[in-house]
């Protein structure tokens, strides 16, 4: 009998999990706990969870159409790994309503018993906890799904897909990261996707959309993998080691009943930690250098400082360029890797005090980078100081001094699952900013030299193996509360580019170091890393990252000025418009001919002013990143119904509003754009009325990029046309 058929006769004889002698699955949520001869049921309102007794097979169903969201297949559903070899949940043997859901006793092919608590979080949140038998010695745990053929999945990592490490243990990045491939979408079927946070492109969560109106989210922080459709046709699957925790020696994840997009994250966010959404003028544009050089200094307001922060400055005002946020990056202090000390280095920044002061007095908000890297072997530098304390965590060569180095020899990362060594680096944090009315934090690495073995045992007691993907987590939180100590208003934001489930509770993201040319900057120019930032903000979105930005031009130094133009119009339209990365950034002294370039100070000068026009509007839709609703929204967040849209990554929405599509290839002066449904207006001349679903072809000057905006909507109108 199917569910909807039992409702009359559940209700009339009050068969509701409800009463306080009932044994409680977590907070309470109304749910009709139906027993069955076959199955069991739960129902609450937009949901209905079945489970058969026969074989353990569950299936979570909206009443809206009586659809099926996910199923575990006839072939798939929980299983365990223990001395190598897997075992499967086969039958229900006993069953315990319990306060929003029920608790099962599951026969396994191992002949023993394990536990299964499905419980509902709220009416739409699914919790599913798999406790397998003799849980100390299981290896790994996991779940396969039934998955039909034109199922897409979203998010799980913003990195586009996997790929050999460069050198695997020394410098764990992607090949494709530095020779970027024209692969990869919104949708991740057909992958395996490894759930171990690899530098510099960081971003990760085992969490994923489904376009079948679902959500699904593994719990922990040990290393996993997705496999999705990739080994089997129709099956999604996912498996994640155990740890030391008991916690990490079940399986627990949850179920988000959608079936749209924003609902899912709404779901996601309500369980995992709300976004933090910076105050607003974070959303104007952030200028910053990969290096300040050493030399000579100029003079601004009579005052000698750093000749290249003197250039921004006196550039912007000659050609009315307005201020943002102004972010010193990594290296401005002295000694070992220039994080030696929290001071100046003042050989490389004369006169701080009178420099910080002249950016403030011209609308500047100030920026730092930062890190959780010890360095330095001399006495009272922060390195000896950390080995001293017993801060330093596991890895290469223990107790020798921490002398910090893109190739490390020693270990120079901050245990930060020790309490007291959290303290001292947030005190040092805290002090700095409180001194020098810093705002923003760039909080760079926390992914790169993590110690990841087994044999590697931290403060906490926990593994490498468990650690490596929660230290982003760890990380942020300490900057973040180090920053709310002087600032408990909220008045500031930390920016950084690692990030497992949990992170954006306290932060906001730029996506690592995208490509402007191949290898390192020292191969050829590439439009491929532009390509890429596109589909990665769309992928963070999905992730419940709302807010994030990349590095205008590539982290590494571009070589064609088309691509620095059009990542500038990108960026305008990205959660953050952040404008820094190695080699020259500024159109007045441009890597490329011309070097004093006017086009390029005009399009730069443009979209700047543009960027800051619409912060009241990106700030307006901030308002709902509270509940994980991204700034840029993919297409399938406007129709999820239009199989157009479905994997549509080249295109996206800004705000409620405005829809843009970027133009990521060199030399491309015109490009198809699928408007949905609706009214539709051009943004740059609001010509003739276009009514969707439409598919046309827009040109694309170099100076424009090309956006529409919903009819009737009140959107900021650009303060100067960018030339075409």
């Amino acid at each position: 009998m199917p569910p909807r058929r039992l409702l009359p006769l559940v209700l009339s004889l009050g068969l509701l999990a409800s009463g306080a002698s009932v044994p409680s699955c977590g907070e309470f949520v109304p749910v009709l706990t139906i027993p069955g001869r076959d199955a069991l049921w739960l129902w609450t309102g937009p949901a209905v969870l079945e489970v058969r007794r026969a074989d353990a097979r569950w299936r979570l169903l909206s009443t809206r159409g009586w659809r099926t969201l996910v199923a575990e297949g006839d072939d798939g559903g929980l299983f365990y790994e223990r001395d190598g070899e897997r075992h499967r949940v086969v039958a229900v043997t006993g069953a315990e309503a319990v306060r929003g859901g029920w608790r099962l006793d599951v026969a396994t092919d191992e002949g023993l018993e394990g536990t299964l608590r499905l419980c509902f979080r709220s009416a739409r949140t699914l919790e599913v906890d798999f406790e397998p038998p003799l849980p100390g010695s299981v290896e790994a745990l996991g779940e396969a799904l039934h998955s039909p053929p034109d199922e897409a999945i979203y998010g799980l990592t913003e990195r586009l897909r996997d790929s050999p490490a460069l050198s695997p243990g020394l410098l764990d990045i992607p090949a494709d990261d530095a020779f970027p491939v024209e692969v990869g979408s919104l949708d991740r079927r057909g992958e395996t996707v490894e759930m171990r946070i690899l530098p510099t492109i960081a971003m990760y969560a085992p969490f994923y959309h489904s376009s079948r109106g679902y959500g699904l989210h593994v719990e922990g922080t040990t290393f996993g993998l997705f496999d999705l459709a990739s080994s089997e046709p129709e099956t999604v699957s996912f498996r994640f080691e155990t740890g030391t925790t008991p916690a990490s020696r079940r399986l627990v994840f949850d179920v988000f009943a959608g079936p749209d997009h924003p609902r899912i994250l709404d779901e996601y966010t309500a369980r995992v930690g709300r976004p933090f959404v910076p105050p607003d003028w974070a959303f104007q544009h952030w200028r910053w250098r990969g290096e300040l050089d050493f030399g000579e200094p100029a003079e601004v307001d009579g005052v000698p400082i750093n000749a290249e922060v003197a250039d921004d400055v006196l550039r912007y005002e000659a050609f009315g360029i307005p201020a943002g946020v102004y972010v010193f990056d990594r290296p401005v202090f002295p000694g070992d890797f220039g994080l030696a000390l929290w001071e100046w280095d003042e050989e490389r920044l004369p006169n701080p005090p009178e420099m910080l002061d002249a950016l403030r007095r011209r609308g500047w908000r100030l920026g730092l980078w930062s890190g959780t890297w010890v360095c330095g072997s001399a006495p009272g530098e922060n390195g000896a100081e950390a080995l001293r304390l017993g801060y330093v965590a596991p890895g290469r060569n223990p107790g020798r001094p921490p002398d910090c180095d893109d190739l490390p020899t020693t270990s120079f990362i901050l245990d930060v699952t020790h309490a007291e060594a959290r303290r001292w680096w947030q005190d040092r944090i805290r002090d700095f900013v409180a001194r020098w009315g810093i705002q923003a934090i760039k909080l760079d690495r926390g992914e790169e030299h993590i110690a990841s073995e087994a044999t590697d045992v931290w403060a906490d007691g926990r593994t490498g193996r468990e650690v490596r993907n929660d230290y982003p987590i760890l990380q942020a939180r300490l900057h973040h509360d180090a920053m709310a100590e002087v600032y408990p208003d909220g008045d500031f934001v930390v920016m950084p580019r690692a990030s497992y489930t949990g992170t954006p509770t306290w932060a906001v993201f730029w996506g690592g170091d995208t490509a402007g040319s191949e290898f390192f900057g020292i191969g050829m120019g590439t439009d491929l890393g532009l390509r890429s930032a596109i589909i990665s903000q769309q992928r963070a979105a999905f992730m419940g990252a709302p807010i994030w930005g990349s590095d205008t031009g590539g982290y590494y130094p571009f070589k064609d000025r088309e691509l620095f133009a059009r990542w500038l119009q990108f960026s305008t339209f990205s959660g953050l418009m952040e404008i820094g990365g190695v080699g020259s950034r500024s159109p007045w002294d441009m890597p490329t001919e011309p070097a004093f370039d006017e086009e390029m100070i005009a399009i730069y000068r443009s979209y700047v002013r543009l960027r800051h026009a619409l912060v009241p509007y990106i700030a307006a839709a901030a308002r709902d990143a509270r509940y994980g609703m991204p700034l840029v929204r993919p297409m399938p967040f406007e129709d999820r119904e239009d199989p157009e849209l479905r994997d549509r990554w080249d295109q996206y929405g800004f705000g409620p509003d405005l829809l843009v599509a970027p133009v990521w290839r060199i030399g491309e002066r015109s490009r198809d754009v699928y408007l949905p449904r609706g009214r539709w207006r051009e943004y740059w001349e609001l010509e003739a009325v276009v009514e969707g679903p439409a598919l046309v072809t827009v040109d694309a000057p170099l100076g424009r990029i090309p956006v529409w905006v919903r009819d009737g909507a009140a959107v900021p109108r650009p303060p100067e046309m960018p030339p075409r």
